[in-house]
Formats: structure tokens, sequence, C-alpha cells
């Protein structure tokens, strides 16, 4: 009997950045309220919703707080799709979801944080899927500029398609506080920026930053 799986993987990777104020005196107790906030346990919880979107069981989690600020975590999952062999389980352990929190502090009056997710699944539930949530987390959701990269690998039999209809929706809603740069002409990769428009940044000394160096 062959197993009822395709070999297909759905990654996505979601970069989120949020602006700062301080100053010289201040910017180390800046730093760690940010961290505070951002803390490992808050992103493990968004995490675990994420991995019950996607109908998959955390098997293992590892996490990290750097000094003075900063934070890794990475948790393998299980699809709950019916499976035959160990390899097959094997295979399936490789998903995973990490989280990891990034403090650029060399800008003069600006902190700015960056959240990095990747979302790397077996399942046959789209990826996409984890967007409904992060738009409705107040942890996640008050970023000025954010970028999604999708990729779809394997020998596709069963060909799997990624929810159109999600990420579609994503984007309609933001499209009025965000300027939007897409490359999405391949269906296997896609790419998404979007920047808060000028006038909707509280900082404004943040503008050029994210329009001229965000990659």
């Amino acid at each position: 009997m062959n197993p009822n799986i395709t070999n297909t993987s759905q990654s996505l990777i979601i970069n989120s950045y949020y602006g700062y104020s301080c100053n010289n005196k201040n910017r180390l107790q800046k730093n760690r309220e940010i961290e505070q906030k951002y803390s490992a346990n808050k992103l493990m919880s968004t995490t675990k919703s994420i991995s019950e979107i996607l109908n998959t069981k955390i098997l293992h989690t590892s996490q990290h707080s750097f000094e003075p600020s900063g934070t890794s975590l990475s948790s393998i999952i299980e699809s709950d799709n019916v499976i035959f062999g160990s390899s097959s389980i094997s295979h399936l352990k490789e998903s995973h979801i990490s989280f990891h929190s990034y403090f650029e502090n060399s800008i003069n009056n600006l902190i700015i944080l960056r959240l990095e997710l990747h979302v790397s699944s077996c399942s046959r539930k789209c990826v996409y899927a984890v967007l409904n949530d992060l738009i409705e987390n107040s942890l996640f959701n008050n970023y000025d500029a954010i970028t999604l990269d999708f990729f779809h690998r394997g020998i596709n039999l069963e060909k799997i398609e990624a929810d159109k209809q999600i990420l579609s929706l994503f984007l309609q809603k933001h499209h009025i506080e965000f300027n939007m740069i897409a490359n999405d002409s391949f269906e296997s990769f896609k790419h998404y920026k979007l920047i808060k428009k000028e006038e909707k940044i509280k900082i404004p000394e943040l503008n050029d930053y994210l329009y001229d160096y965000l990659v």
C-alpha cells in the first residue's frame, strides 16, 4: 500500500517591523521594555496557535532569550495526516515553526524591532491560513512594515495549491494604510512587501529606513 501523503511542503516567512523612539540615555531601558512585550513566552503562545490552525502537533520546542535583547524560538511540528511507515513520520517531523526577534540599534533616536516568523509545514492545510490568526493578534499586527515570502516545494502529485483567497483578503485589509510591492509571477514562489503610507507612520524618521533600505 502506498502512503496517502504527498511529499510537498509549503513555507511562509513573515518579517514584521516596529519602530520605537529613544535616545542615548534610555535606549537600553527601551530595549528591555520591548523585549518584555515580545517575550519568549508570548511568542510561544502565537506559535501554539499557528500549530493548531495548521492541524499539527508540537513535538519539541527550544527557546533562548539573549542579553540585552533578542529571542529565538523553534518548534518541531507533526501533521495529523494519516501516514504509513517510519520514513513518512520522520519526514513530517522536519516541519517546523520558528520565531526570532532582532533589534536594529545603530540608528540615532530610533530602535527598529524585526520579528521573523518561519512556518514550514507538510500539512495539506495551506500555510496562508496562519494569516487569519495573525491579523487578529494584537501583539503582532501593529507593525509599520511587513514582508511575506511563500515557497512551495516537492513533487506535487496531488496538485495541492495555495489558498489564494486567504492571501487576497489579507492584502485587501492592508491596502488603505500600506503601500505594496508584489512579486507573485510564480505559483511556487511569491514575495510581498507592505510598508505603511508615510502619513500613517507615527515616527517620521522611520520613513526613510523602511522605504529606502527594507529588504
